[in-house]
């Protein structure tokens, strides 16, 4: 294992994305699920190689995207009421190569003051060669990482008339079609699409004016008809892709309006949402029409962690438990044994579990036994700070784990 400083220089390869390489938010295909083959089925005891370690210069519960070799990170600098987010870049399997590092600052961050969780929570979206960032305070920023400059930036709140949230804006960048959805949560303007090279506006929400809800927004293919579907803090909501028109909305409010977890499609024509503080989870269909019908509700909530469809079932982690259900009845499956409150992401060689609640991180098998998972191996990280709130990224054969300023890279490829 190999601990690393940092320092910034100016050197970086050209910038196209890979099969193995994980672009964004929950990964290329923004669905918690890893395609790439070739990786470990079980891990050694006390975890896998740790190719490296590193303590950033900023903190962070966001994780990192890798593209072509290179690792990209945001992370908050400064005092708690004083914060300024970076950018980070760096060598993805080597992390000391020097001539592969550097920073760049994408402007003021969500400071809250004390206890108000003061860190970068915003996972970069990587397309070409140019990323997107959110910061907590409503900034919308476009990187050339060829150039290693600010493109473009946007104040949303102060262009669309917006206001923060409780505990600041969380969302990740949407981007499709040469548009950038962001959730400025102004008057008639609850969703916007700004144009991905200048960050004019496209198009807007017209009629939503509710506070966005850490929600980050899904393109979802609903009834043969592509939607930005996302949670504000009233309502879940479909929009049209093309002209941001609603085409229907769901009443879904818990006692913080808090819905951080993007919906599900399941089965061409319905949505799953789950959010925390005891509102629990709705399978709702969607007609035509606009009509929002309620398949079946449960109390089983989600509280951040997100959830994906996998063979037919549903994974959410919530109230305390990984669970597995069928999305036709939200009846439970299983639970996984030992999975508490913890993020994740499915491979072919198993789930990944990296819990908030000490850092324990397992691989689990979710395929050979239908109606039970078992796990397989696990390990504990002992590096970073403040909460394990970052998810399990996987690329090209490499696993990492973010803890704050904490960051390593783990070897999970099979030799």
């Amino acid at each position: 294992m190999k601990r690393i400083g940092w320092m910034v220089t100016l050197t970086v390869g050209a910038y196209v994305a890979q099969g193995g390489d994980w672009t964004q938010w929950r990964g290329s295909n923004r669905d918690l699920i890893v395609t790439e083959t070739g990786l470990l089925k079980a891990w050694p005891e006390g975890g896998p190689k740790q190719l490296w370690q590193i303590d950033l210069p900023g903190d962070g519960y966001s994780e990192p995207i890798v593209v072509d070799g290179i690792l990209y990170i945001t992370g908050n600098e400064g005092e708690k009421r004083d914060r300024t987010g970076f950018l980070y870049a760096m060598d993805a399997k080597m992390g000391k190569d020097e001539t592969k590092r550097w920073k760049i600052t994408y402007g003021p961050e969500w400071s809250g003051g004390d206890g108000q969780y003061p860190l970068a929570r915003t996972t970069p979206t990587l397309v070409g060669d140019v990323l997107y960032v959110t910061s907590g305070l409503g900034g919308l920023s476009c990187i050339s990482v060829k150039e290693k400059k600010v493109v473009w930036q946007v104040d949303t709140f102060k262009a669309y008339g917006g206001r923060n949230i409780t505990w600041g804006i969380a969302e990740n960048p949407l981007v499709y079609d040469g548009k950038v959805i962001t959730q400025p949560v102004g008057a008639d303007a609850s969703v916007v699409a700004l144009d991905a090279k200048t960050g004019a506006l496209v198009w807007k929400s017209q009629g939503l004016s509710e506070k966005s809800a850490y929600c980050s927004p899904a393109l979802i293919t609903l009834n043969g008809k592509r939607q930005v579907v996302t949670q504000l803090e009233n309502h879940a909501v479909g929009l049209d892709a093309e002209t941001g028109a609603l085409l229907w909305k769901h009443p879904h409010r818990n006692q913080h309006a808090v819905h951080p977890n993007t919906p599900l499609l399941f089965d061409g024509n319905k949505i799953f949402i789950s959010s925390g503080y005891r509102l629990g989870s709705e399978m709702l269909e969607i007609a035509p029409g606009g009509e929002v019908k309620v398949v079946w509700k449960d109390k089983t909530d989600n509280h951040f962690q997100g959830f994906t469809l996998h063979e037919g079932r549903v994974f959410s982690s919530g109230a305390g438990k990984m669970g597995c259900f069928d999305p036709k009845d939200g009846r439970e499956v299983y639970t996984v044994e030992g999975a508490r409150k913890t993020s994740f992401c499915i491979t072919p060689s198993g789930m990944i579990t990296y819990d908030e609640n000490g850092g324990k991180v397992m691989l689990v098998d979710i395929t050979s036994n239908p109606d039970a998972a078992k796990v397989i191996s696990s390990f504990t990280i002992g590096y970073g700070n403040d909460p394990h709130w970052s998810s399990p990224v996987v690329a090209n054969g490499v696993m990492y784990l973010r803890r704050g300023k904490g960051l390593a890279a783990f070897d999970i490829a099979e030799k």
